[in-house]
């Protein structure tokens, strides 16, 4: 047992947080953003924060100095590629920061970073809150189950999306839920960044673009865009669609392309580094994520990217019946089509490259929305609630002012 009795907060200290998360930049994975967006604005709102997270998919290197550059402290755990132990790894150095930082509130956001706060917190008492992003809350087997037993013990729960709320409210009874949508960086991403150079280094020639950001994989859905690309061609033959993000189903999704004939106008950008992503937004046309939820139940919360998008001025066409929904204002900001429709975002995709005038107002709808709650907005939602679960504060006799 974890033997660390929590300190009231006094004399003006401010308050400390632990944020345990599943992933967390320089990598990729929106959980990883909206993570950095929490520590970040959190830190910026009077707390004292520290991030304990795997960051995979960088070199050490580059993690160190991205970590080194930020306002928090940013303690690396150990991922799987460590090899047998790493579990017992990534507890020891949660138990150690939790010993040396004793924190006043601590927040897991990620399937086993919620494991994580779940057995901190039952362990010290120290209070805690669950982000729910999606995929957490689905699915069956002992890891599902496991999730949903956990947040019985955290004091709040913050969905990401009114879908998330609900697939929350259908796997558990947690004792106090609300929802706080996601955002994007409204200083970071806008209209206007050159893209000149990423259009010469991937051919794009001057035909239309559309662009997905996000893992290469069976959730993102990459092969339903390219199974509308025949469609979309068949109208704008020098058309170009750029998947950017974790090439993680290339090799099928570029088979898939062969297969239907349009591998010449198919691109597999890989990861994009951090300070050209907005660029790569600023390339697109018509930005495209039409996700599925996947036989093992993974899911789509919400969608930064799309707000990313937006603040680009770039509409964006989505699948329904999921998170994604919320993320647009459907025949305002861009369009929705059901999932694993090729022919239904083939005509959304149409739609919009056919009125170039209906897209741009969309685009700018699209900017106007997002800025209006980006994420110094929403991080102080997340302050306020995380503030409920700090201690009183006491007199000097020792009684609750």
């Amino acid at each position: 047992m974890i033997a660390m009795p929590i300190e009231k907060a006094n004399g003006g200290r401010p308050p400390r947080l632990l944020l345990l998360s599943s992933e967390f930049p320089p990598g990729p994975g929106g959980i990883g953003i909206h993570a950095y967006q929490l520590a970040r604005h959190l830190s910026r709102l009077g707390w004292d924060v520290d991030v304990l997270s795997p960051q995979e998919y960088v070199s050490a290197a580059e993690r160190d100095a991205f970590n080194r550059q930020q306002p928090f402290v940013i303690t690396p755990l150990p991922g799987r590629e460590a090899g047998r132990g790493w579990w017992a790894g990534r507890l020891r150095t949660v138990a150690g920061a939790v010993r040396a930082r004793r924190p006043d509130v601590l927040l897991g956001t990620g399937r086993r970073a919620l494991w994580l706060a779940a057995a901190v917190h039952a362990l010290t008492g120290i209070p805690w809150a669950a982000v729910g992003h999606g995929s957490e809350f689905t699915g069956a087997g002992r890891s599902a189950a496991l999730t949903r037993r956990t947040l019985g013990s955290a004091a709040t729960v913050i969905a990401v999306s009114d879908y998330t709320a609900g697939l929350i409210r259908a796997a558990a009874n947690p004792r106090h839920l609300v929802v706080i949508p996601n955002a994007a960086d409204g200083a970071r991403f806008r209209p206007g960044i050159d893209a000149a150079a990423l259009r010469h280094r991937w051919e794009l020639g001057n035909g239309p673009v559309l662009l997905t950001v996000g893992q290469v994989s069976e959730r993102k859905a990459q092969d339903t865009v390219i199974r509308a690309l025949p469609r979309v061609l068949a109208h704008y033959p020098n058309a170009t669609y750029i998947m950017a993000g974790l090439p993680k189903q290339e090799a099928a999704f570029g088979a898939l392309a062969a297969e239907l004939d349009v591998a010449e106008l198919v691109r597999f950008a890989g990861l994009v580094a951090d300070d050209e992503l907005a660029a790569v937004f600023n390339l697109a046309d018509v930005f495209v994520l039409m996700s599925r939820r996947t036989a093992a139940g993974d899911v789509e919360g919400y969608g930064i990217v799309v707000q990313e998008a937006a603040l680009c001025g770039v509409p964006a066409v989505v699948s329904r019946d999921c998170g994604l929904e919320e993320a647009i204002r459907d025949g305002e900001t861009g369009l929705s089509a059901p999932p694993d429709d090729p022919a239904a975002t083939a005509a959304a995709i149409l739609s919009l490259l056919d009125d170039p005038d209906r897209r741009r107002a969309m685009g700018r709808r699209a900017r106007e929305v997002a800025l209006a709650a980006t994420w110094a907005e929403r991080v102080a939602a997340y302050d306020r609630e995380l503030r409920t679960l700090l201690p009183a504060p006491q007199s000097a006799a020792g009684e609750v002012s």
